[in-house]
C-alpha cells in the first residue's frame, strides 16, 4: 500500500490577522512573527515519521520569505524529501534556490508529472493566483493518458461553499481548468489547500479534498471569516488496489 502524507499552508514567520473594511466584509493580513507557526510544523513532520510515511507533498504556501530556509532545514532535520507545489504565498525565484524538481523546465513555474502502474500525479504551480497559459497548454497534454488522474493544486478548481471563495481567494481561470476535467474520460482527484479548511465535493468525474493547515483554520460554515488558530492538522492518502483512500490527522493546541 502506497501512503502519502499532504501538508499545506504553513505560513511561517507569518501572523494573520482581519481587518473590518466595513459593510461586513472583512480582509485578511499578514505580519511577519519569526516564530509562527514553526511548533506546529515540528508536530505534524513527528507524526508523520512515527507514522512510517516516507512520501511527502507539501501544498504550498511556506510563509515569509525568510522562512523559507528554516522550512526546508526542518525537512532536512526530519529526513524528508518532499514534493513541492507552489501557492499564492511563494515565489519560484525564492523556492526554486532550495527546490528543484528534475522535470521542471525553464518556464518559472514548478509544475511536473509522473505517474505508476494505475494513477498519473500532476502537480500544478498557482503561485500567480491563475494559471498560466503555458501552464494551460501543458497540463491539457499530460491530460493524454488512459490512467486516473490525481492533481495536487494549491488552491480549489471545485468551488467551495465558504465566505473566503467569494472574497478574492478563488483561483483565476478555474472554470477553465474545470472544464478541462470534466472532458477528460477517467477519474480526477483533486488534493489542494489555500482555504484553510477540510471539505469534500465532486462534480461528475471530479472528487476534490480540501485540506486543513498546518498555520491556522478559516471556518466555513459561518456567515463571515472567522479564524480558528488552535487546530491544525494534515492529511493521510493511501492507494491500494487502485482505489484511493484519506483521512485526516488533526491537532488541537
Amino acid at each position: 500500500m502506497k501512503k502519502i502524507a499532504f501538508l499545506t499552508d504553513t505560513h511561517l514567520g507569518q501572523q494573520v490577522f482581519l481587518i473590518n473594511e466595513g459593510s461586513g466584509s472583512e480582509k485578511m493580513v499578514y505580519r511577519e512573527a519569526a516564530d509562527a507557526h514553526q511548533e506546529n510544523l515540528r508536530t505534524v513532520l513527528k507524526d508523520i515519521v512515527k507514522k512510517g510515511i516516507s512520501e511527502v507533498v507539501f501544498g504550498g504556501d511556506i510563509g515569509s520569505e525568510k522562512s523559507n530556509q528554516h522550512f526546508f532545514d526542518l525537512m532536512n532535520t526530519y529526513r524528508l524529501k518532499p514534493r513541492i507545489i507552489l501557492g499564492n504565498h511563494d515565489t519560484y525565484a525564492i523556492v526554486s534556490t532550495y527546490y528543484r524538481h528534475e522535470d521542471t523546465d525553464d518556464t518559472q513555474e514548478l509544475k511536473y508529472a509522473q505517474e505508476d502502474e494505475h494513477y498519473k500525479y500532476i502537480y500544478l504551480d498557482t503561485s500567480s493566483n491563475s494559471i498560466s497559459g503555458t501552464q494551460l497548454a501543458w497540463f491539457k497534454n499530460e491530460l493524454r493518458t488512459e490512467k486516473k488522474v490525481i492533481i495536487f493544486i494549491h488552491h480549489p478548481i471545485l468551488g467551495i461553499t465558504t465566505p473566503i471563495d467569494h472574497l478574492g481567494a478563488a483561483l483565476g481561470r478555474r472554470d477553465e481548468l474545470k472544464q478541462v476535467l470534466l472532458a477528460f474520460k477517467n477519474e480526477v482527484t483533486i488534493f489542494c489547500g489555500h482555504y484553510h479548511m477540510e471539505d469534500r465535493c465532486a462534480e461528475q468525474n471530479i472528487i476534490q479534498y480540501s485540506t486543513p493547515a498546518c498555520a491556522y483554520q478559516i471556518e466555513k460554515t459561518v456567515p463571515s471569516i472567522m479564524i480558528n488558530d488552535r487546530i491544525f492538522g494534515y492529511r493521510i492518502i493511501t492507494i491500494e488496489d487502485n482505489q484511493i483512500g484519506t483521512m485526516l490527522v488533526n491537532f488541537d493546541k
